[in-house]
């Protein structure tokens, strides 16, 4: 599952970032690396882009950019 996949307010792991070049560097400077929690906060009203929580801070994304990013969703209770 990607990230644009995730619903409002649900949590998911990353398990792998895409892109390449300069475009995957800024993704994994920006703290979006394996193995970190994220959490879908908002998404704009015409579906893009969309903000994320990660490492206590809120991070907005283009679409495009959070189809690169492989999570793995959390399940209730965990």
């Amino acid at each position: 599952m990607t990230l644009d996949k995730l619903s409002i307010g649900s949590s998911g792991t990353i398990a792998a970032v895409g892109g390449e070049g300069a475009l995957r560097c800024r993704l994994l400077d920006m703290g979006l690396i394996p193995r970190t929690k994220v959490t879908l906060q908002k998404v704009a009203p015409m579906g893009d882009p969309i903000e994320i929580r990660v490492r206590g801070y809120e991070l907005t994304l283009r679409i495009e950019d959070a189809k690169k990013i492989e999570i793995e969703p959390e399940v209730d209770g965990k």
